[in-house]
């Protein structure tokens, strides 16, 4: 079922007077555009390269307000605004290309304006992005990324947003913790949405204070918080926070940041033997930089069972392929006999064999 956009939006019926259309403009709650200079003086400022007057130049075209209704004139002066990044342009000339009005109709290219408005904040570019990937129109249908955009837009003061949320997650159900935590990682990295680090903060934080069962990515949440707080990144460096949310994360990788922290003493007693435990515990879990670490901690010791510890760990990292292995593997090996590294070596091949077996049920 697609989203009739009309539903979610008392903004374009009167603009446009059809059904399944995006919504328009942040000058979208009232029925038609009202410029609040004359057209002339608009017309100048445009002429001038205005582009917030290129921008409402287009609207009056659009609506026919002052001035001859033109879809090709809104066309023209949208996209001499929306090159000088005018968000409102950029949605505007999306919202053009998906009607075909003005231009020839293509949707691939209005999700395209779209995405630059809402690079820009704008919520109805986002709101406009969420609609074309649920119902599969410029963008290959995707309810988990128009639920992600959705929640953008909401978040962002879409008064549609939080209504065509509910026809969403009616679909995707618990997927609504896969959706937050993309939001939260958009925000952190800037590519499609303004970056906002306090905000992505702030969603993770949402989703890492749920049970696990209630969100399977409450986990992952917990994990990014350990990492930001660690880095000192949209919040004060904090290792001790940093330490409590790795705790209650169960991400495989969790646990090497918590033997860093422990082999440092940071946001906590320095404990070497702790920091051993944390990397075992990730190496258990196949993490690469677990079983490395464990290499390099047991060497480091400088005992004889930390090198025979250290050639096994180094032998499984080989056998993997890891990077530096090899390297490390023969360091420690020229500490050893003959006898003891064919004993490590046995019991890394017969942990390959148990790993390489199909499993069966």
């Amino acid at each position: 079922m697609k989203l009739a956009l009309t539903c979610f939006s008392l903004l374009l019926s009167g603009a446009f007077g059809i059904a399944q259309q995006p919504a328009q403009s942040s000058l979208q709650n009232t029925p038609a555009f009202q410029t609040s200079a004359p057209v002339s003086a608009l017309q100048q400022r445009a002429a001038t390269g205005d582009a917030q007057a290129q921008f409402e130049l287009g609207r009056a075209y659009e609506d026919g307000s002052g001035v001859p209704q033109d879809d090709a004139k809104a066309v023209e002066w949208f996209r001499k605004s929306a090159e000088q990044g005018n968000a409102q342009a950029e949605n505007s000339l999306g919202v053009m290309y998906a009607l075909g009005r003005g231009v020839p109709r293509d949707r691939e290219e209005a999700v395209r304006w779209y995405k630059k408005a809402a690079k820009l904040g704008s919520a109805d570019g986002m709101y406009n992005v969420a609609i074309s990937y649920f119902n599969g129109e410029g963008a290959e249908e995707n309810t988990t990324l128009a639920c992600t955009w959705m929640v953008a837009a909401q978040r962002k003061g879409d008064a549609q947003a939080a209504e065509a949320l509910k026809h969403i997650e009616d679909q995707i159900g618990t997927a609504m913790g896969r959706c937050r935590y993309d939001l939260a990682g958009m925000y952190e990295k800037g590519d499609e949405l303004p970056q906002d680090l306090p905000a992505a903060l702030q969603v993770y934080t949402e989703e890492a204070q749920k049970d696990h069962k209630q969100s399977i990515f409450a986990s992952e949440a917990q994990f990014k918080l350990c990492q930001l707080y660690a880095a000192g990144k949209g919040v004060p460096r904090d290792y001790a926070q940093a330490r409590a949310w790795c705790k209650k994360s169960e991400t495989p990788f969790s646990y090497v940041v918590l033997g860093r922290l422990a082999e440092k003493g940071l946001g906590g007693d320095k404990d070497r033997n702790e920091a051993l435990k944390y990397y075992r515990d990730a190496a258990v879990l196949s993490v690469p930089d677990g079983i490395m670490e464990c290499g390099r901690l047991e060497s480091e010791s400088g005992t004889h069972d930390g090198w025979k510890n250290a050639y096994f760990w180094y032998a499984i990292g080989v056998d993997r392929r890891f990077a530096g292995a090899s390297e490390k593997l023969q360091q420690v090996a020229a500490q050893l006999s003959e006898k003891e590294r064919a004993a490590a070596g046995k019991v890394v091949q017969e942990l390959a064999q148990i790993a390489n077996q199909p499993a069966h049920g």
